[in-house]
């Protein structure tokens, strides 16, 4: 408790710094856009991997994310498998119109919905509030039955409220947001057990584990216009979370902070240089939940600092930077990592690019709730550090109407987590953390075209490799070492080895909108640990993901249209956590409101 109140006054403190640093009040002019709080939802769910911006055309509206580094599955924004009514973007073009509302829902009691409304709108300040919902109750098949169950009841639900207040003064703009957040789900996976190891270890995947997490920040920017010698951007935030379980019923739950604070001071450096430092803190602290290991919540600090210099020729860039990170946890350490990024035009439209960067991987509750959230809460999931990230990529749209993208790279990082799944008590299947230092290695190639009339697609396909070194975490089981037996052979679990994606987008009128998205995802081991004695291991294999989605949307006028979506047409049973089937076919219908 005592850390949880030191992260509050440092962010306290934090916040009056940003403050003071403005004082003068002026008008200033702007156009402002009504911005939308959303969760993502299945243009973002199932994609496989998290993929970097690069050279966008004007072709389409579609946004488009580009792969070069090695896939992290999200399950926080799959929502056991395909559940959107439409696809929900972070902004809405500008519209005199200040409020939004969109809800869907359709089979296996799907929802999802999102409102917002601009309560204040004047030149200098705007204020906001937002809210979103997604949820999914309904039967899902085990992609591999014969055991206890062959079909459950997956539940899952997540509600998110905001509040967020801008006011633009010269030469800065300050901001304040709260929010709270609340996650409800159930250990529903597949415990892999036979009928008689269930009675004699029972599970429960009926009561729905629940995460609350409150939130509230600031930030100071200073604004385009801002003649001064010095530019600047800075945030400073606190969550605060608390979990319903923890590794038994009984159990204390998981509960602490996070504290925040990001800085980027820079200045102009003659006419095509800019020098800056980049600066970041970052303390996750637990209210001392229930212990099965000694230090499994031990508080985390990770303190870095990135000086940069950036140049700027007639065409090219380059970024010169590197970061220097102090990390306080069980074992303390100091932590370097190159920061460099080049970019080359070779004419208007092509462009050749690079990167060598690295990092610390915070690995922060949060941040895991979001990755998986139905990892074990025997102990924190510990910090990883990327050495390097080297990535190389050509880009170009030297044809009208079509556009390629040619990239790979090579990412090494130590301690980095994978994971397997263990039966953990009175829950059937927990996500455990395995830890290893990995090497990935990826090659891919991306193509995008309007040529043929009223549509544009798009292709993307990535091949990944690893080398995978087991290694052990600072805090494990020294008394017990059956609860950190790791799995003979060193596999990348859950990761891919190949990945694919087409996108098609045909309008025929001004009002329709017809899509289609293909997703595959093949080549993918998953393990389950056999700590309790069960009759017969399942398939270290996962099904591939071979998902097939199709949408329309019909603008009915400039404030209402409609939508529908037919979701894994090829009724593919797939997991993207070991044992925790997604929901198979499933119909969304929803309308979208503009006010």
């Amino acid at each position: 408790m005592k850390n949880i109140h030191k992260s509050i006054l440092v962010a306290a403190l934090g916040l009056i710094s940003l403050t003071a640093a403005a004082q003068k009040d002026t008008t200033l002019t702007r156009q402002v856009m009504l911005e939308r709080e959303y969760t993502p939802t299945l243009q973002d769910a199932s994609k496989i991997n998290s993929l970097p911006s690069i050279y966008e055309p004007t072709i389409a509206k579609r946004d488009a994310r580009f792969v070069s580094q090695p896939p992290q599955i999200s399950l926080a924004n799959n929502l056991l498998g395909s559940v959107a009514s439409g696809d929900i973007k972070t902004d809405i073009e500008y519209s005199k119109k200040r409020g939004y509302l969109i809800f869907g829902g359709g089979t296996n009691a799907n929802l999802d919905g999102a409102f917002g409304y601009r309560l204040v709108n004047s030149g200098n300040d705007r204020l906001d509030i937002s809210a979103t919902h997604n949820s999914m109750n309904g039967d899902v098949k085990f992609a591999h039955p014969g055991y206890v169950f062959n079909e459950v009841k997956a539940k899952y639900a997540d509600t998110k409220v905001k509040l967020k207040y801008e006011h633009a003064f010269e030469p800065s703009v300050l901001s304040f947001y709260g929010s709270y957040f609340n996650t409800a789900y159930n250990y529903y996976g597949n415990s892999f057990w036979s009928l008689s190891a269930a009675e004699t270890f029972p599970y429960d995947i009926k009561s729905k584990q629940n995460v609350d997490v409150v939130s509230f920040g600031a930030g100071l920017k200073s604004t385009d216009t801002n003649s001064g010698l010095l530019k600047y951007k800075g945030n400073v935030s606190y969550d605060y979370f608390k979990s319903k379980y923890g590794l038994q019923k009984s159990d204390k739950a998981p509960g602490g902070g996070i504290i925040n604070l990001d800085a980027d001071i820079y200045t102009e450096f003659g006419s095509d240089k800019v020098v800056g430092v980049k600066g970041l803190i970052m303390n996750q602290s637990f209210n001392s939940p229930t212990e099965h290991l000694k230090d499994a919540y031990h508080s985390f600090t990770n303190v870095t600092g990135t000086p940069y210099i950036r140049f700027e020729g007639v065409s090219w860039t380059a970024e010169l930077g590197l970061n220097a990170s102090a990390l306080f946890d069980s074992d303390n350490a100091i932590f370097l990592s190159p920061n460099v990024i080049a970019n080359v035009h070779v004419d208007e439209t092509s462009t050749l690019y690079g990167e060598i960067t690295g990092g610390v991987n915070n690995n922060t509750f949060l941040d895991i709730l979001q990755e998986n959230r139905y990892t074990s809460p025997m102990a924190r999931v510990e910090y990883s550090k990327t050495v390097y990230d080297a990535k190389i990529g050509f880009k170009s749209g030297v044809v009208p109407g079509f556009e390629f993208d040619i990239f790979g790279g090579y990412k090494h990082t130590k301690k980095d987590h994978l994971f397997i799944a263990r039966p953990m008590f009175e829950w059937g299947n927990m996500s455990v953390p395995v830890y290893a230092n990995i090497s990935t290695g990826h090659i891919g190639g991306l193509l995008k075209t309007n040529l043929i009339p009223y549509t544009t697609l798009s292709a993307k396909a990535i091949a990944y490799f690893y080398n995978v070194k087991y290694t052990k975490p600072f805090v494990y089981d020294r008394e017990n070492p059956i609860m950190d037996t790791y799995p003979t052979e060193q596999k990348a679990w859950g990761l891919p080895t190949f990945t694919a994606e087409l996108n098609a987008d045909v309008k025929p009128m001004d009002q329709l909108t017809m899509s289609a998205t293909f997703l595959f995802a093949g080549g993918r081991k998953g393990y389950f640990d056999d700590i309790a004695g069960i009759d017969r291991r399942p398939p270290t294999s996962m099904n591939d993901i071979t998902e097939l989605n199709l949408r329309g949307e019909y603008q009915i006028n400039d404030w209402v249209s409609v939508n529908a979506r037919l979701n894994n047409i090829l009724y593919g049973k797939y997991e993207i956590v070991k044992g925790y089937t997604l929901q198979g076919f499933n119909i969304l219908g929803g309308v979208s409101l503009k006010f």
